[in-house]
């Protein structure tokens, strides 16, 4: 009876039609308010402001699912074409009523904020000022919201991908690998998510960096994932997270040293923390306060380019805060991220920045250990949320599962929380002290910086 069902469930599928070119063209502007052609879309505020479309996507309020969710007192509307076309008076929830939209009210309500009953929408409601044949494209897509097959997912499946760093440390992939095998065979062995079989997919990115976006977009068309649980970041932020909005996967970024949170931040990238971005922060601040005349050097032997880029970007910052690093490089500062990966002479003085993930105690952490923390941390949040989404799966469900994650107990050594507006799932920097020939390190700065 269960194949029975699950050959049903497929051929249901089957049975949905891919997006059209037309409604492809339409999620992009939908999810990233960005047109495919490269014509300009931008958005009226209700103060006359106008932004670029990109800054105040329709997903931002409405939700990847269109249909809407309260937020900071702001009531966004179902905008599935179900909800849009009842045959009935709609009530809204600020207790308007109006008559069922078509294509041309619709495109009307988009442009011009007004409502099938001529009843102005809420002043959050931007007027988009986009062509014509976006607007079409838009609407072509907003008719299949939630309609459409959900990649990766049958009725008792669900794929997940893992994306690894370069193979230039394999033991470390191998070990990383079978630790999520292990814990997906567990969550498997107990019954799965609702009945689903968990199924891992991975892939390794290249040494060649300039085969970083082919590889993974292959790994991702040819595999159909439904999610990634688990991907390494590290020098990709930018490269990664675009392709992971192209494609609308939802992933959990184990390992990010500049996690991309700017504005508009994607919707699909959760971060376990705020990497070294947040350590180079708490290394500036800390210099300031404890070095107000005599500036701490980041000008360090750095073995690669992550390195090499976290002391170019400590400089810059040093010298857009009125200071230059001092030639006789006394005194180092060190991200945590790289501190294993860099050389530095016996007799100065050096300072770490430890983030998230580091354990406490006086000694440098082991960077295997921490590796398996953050990918165990990346599986136990991907399995929460996975159960939360509930039992009719899809990749909106999933991304509002996991804004709803506060204060979930990892591996890692602090609680991490998501939310509608927060991608960056814990922040804690300390400052130690390290006595290079013993290896073992001191607090340094009162206690560690947390938000």
């Amino acid at each position: 009876m269960r194949l029975v069902c699950g050959i049903l469930f497929a051929v249901s599928l089957l049975a949905q039609s891919r997006l059209t070119q037309e409604e492809e063209r339409g999620k992009q502007i939908f999810e990233r308010g960005v047109s495919p052609s490269g014509a300009a879309i931008s958005a009226v505020m209700a103060g006359g402001e106008t932004v670029p479309g990109a800054v105040l996507p329709c997903a931002n309020c409405h939700g990847v699912d269109g249909q809407g969710r309260p937020e900071g007192g702001v009531l966004p509307s179902n905008i599935t074409w179900d909800a849009l076309t009842k045959p009935y008076q709609t009530t809204r929830p600020d207790g308007r009523t109006h008559p069922p939209y078509t294509e041309r009210l619709l495109r009307r309500a988009i442009t011009m904020g007004i409502d099938p009953a001529g009843n102005t929408l809420q002043t959050e409601m931007p007027r988009f000022q986009l062509s014509m044949t976006d607007a079409s494209d838009l609407i072509a897509y907003i008719k299949q919201l939630g309609q459409t097959a959900e990649p990766g997912v049958t009725a008792i499946t669900v794929r997940l991908g893992v994306i690894l760093s370069a193979d230039s440390y394999s033991h470390t992939n191998a070990i990383l690998r079978n630790l999520l095998l292990d814990y997906f065979a567990r969550v498997n062995g107990a019954g799965g998510i609702f009945g689903r079989r968990v199924e891992l997919s991975f892939v390794e990115l290249p040494l060649d960096r300039s085969a970083t976006s082919k590889t993974v977009r292959d790994f991702l068309g040819k595999e159909q994932l439904f999610a990634v649980t688990a991907a390494d970041f590290s020098g990709h932020e930018s490269e990664l997270a675009a392709i992971m909005r192209e494609y609308g996967t939802p992933s959990i970024a184990t390992f990010a040293l500049f996690p991309e949170i700017g504005s508009p931040a994607s919707p699909y990238i959760f971060y376990l923390d705020g990497g070294m971005e947040e350590e180079l922060e708490a290394l500036l601040d800390f210099a300031a306060r404890r070095f107000p005349r005599a500036v701490a050097s980041p000008l360090v032997s750095f073995a690669d380019e992550s390195s090499r880029e976290a002391a170019k970007r400590l400089q810059m910052r040093f010298r857009k805060s009125g200071n230059e690093p001092l030639d006789s490089n006394t005194i180092y500062l060190i991200p945590g991220s790289v501190a294993a990966r860099t050389g530095v002479p016996m007799d100065n003085r050096i300072f770490v920045a430890l983030g998230t993930a580091s354990p406490d105690g006086n000694a440098m952490p082991d960077l295997q250990r921490l590796a398996w923390a953050r990918m165990n941390a990346s599986a136990e949040i991907m399995a929460e949320a996975l159960r939360r989404a509930g039992r009719t799966l899809t990749r909106a469900s999933l991304i509002a599962a996991l804004e709803n994650l506060t204060g979930l107990q990892t591996t890692l050594p602090v609680p991490l929380s998501f939310g509608p507006g927060k991608r960056i799932g814990a922040s804690r920097v300390r400052i130690v002290e390290l006595d290079p020939r013993s290896g073992k390190v001191f607090p340094a700065d009162g206690g560690a910086q947390s938000k």
